[in-house]
């Protein structure tokens, strides 16, 4: 969607990877579904969820304005698999419009936006 924009985020707490997902329109309200999942360094391989979910980890019809509210305009997962320390990592998010095409995330000419990060 052209006119949300999205920001991928993550954390290290607790020896676990939380990756989180940011977004908001430039103009109006929109109703948005969120994808998120996690790559390998190269942006080739889905390191998590994995396989048994196509197009992340979802969040569905989630509200979207310009300006901060009262609600979240975020969503955070923590990365369900062990992880390998000093290996970067990408965390991906696609936003689309509600009920919209989802992303097939093992294709890897799928991309969203991406934060690479090194896990510690």
């Amino acid at each position: 969607m052209s006119r949300v924009q999205v920001k991928a985020c993550g954390r290290i707490a607790n020896d676990r990877l939380y990756m989180s997902a940011e977004w908001r329109t430039t103009s109006g309200s929109a109703l948005v579904d969120v994808y998120i999942w996690l790559e390998d360094a190269t942006g080739s391989e889905v390191v998590y969820p994995g396989t048994s979910m196509r197009h992340g980890m979802p969040s569905y019809n989630m509200a979207a304005w310009p300006t901060p509210k009262t609600k979240a305009q975020w969503k955070e997962y923590p990365v369900g698999e062990p992880l390998q320390h000093g290996e970067l990592y990408q965390v991906s998010v696609s936003v689309m419009e509600k009920g919209g095409a989802k992303p097939n995330i093992n294709n890897p000419a799928v991309k969203g936006h991406q934060l690479g990060l090194v896990y510690t």
